[in-house]
């Protein structure tokens, strides 16, 4: 959840194993990792931008302002927490439910 909003929503493989929503990669990329080798191949998710007030959430998407995908689009629309349409044919654990217009998008890193 992100000021009240379901992020993403899915199993424990879903969500580990493919994070949709920028602000799961986020979180999932401050997880500590214990094998050192595997510590330092995983690029880190710096959040920057505003972070928003919970008594006046910005419109749109509430993550948009601190989001490397938001676009126009996040300002504008709510996005549905909903499987994005790019896998709602394929099995395996990108298909759940995800609130991002951009879900789909493969870039994980800021700037990637």
């Amino acid at each position: 959840m992100y000021l009240g909003r379901f992020a993403e929503t899915g199993t424990e493989d879903e969500i580990y194993g493919h994070p949709t929503h920028p602000y799961t990669q986020a979180l999932l990329s401050a997880v500590p990792v214990p094998d050192p080798g595997a510590r330092t191949r995983r690029e880190r998710i710096l959040l920057t931008g505003d972070v928003p007030s919970p008594a006046d959430p910005p419109s749109g998407c509430r993550f948009r302002t601190r989001c490397w995908k938001a676009r126009e689009r996040c300002a504008l629309e709510v996005p549905a927490l909903a499987v994005p349409e790019g896998f709602e044919q394929v099995t395996g654990p990108a298909r759940h439910a995800s609130a991002c217009h951009f879900a789909e998008e493969r870039q994980v890193v800021p700037g990637g």
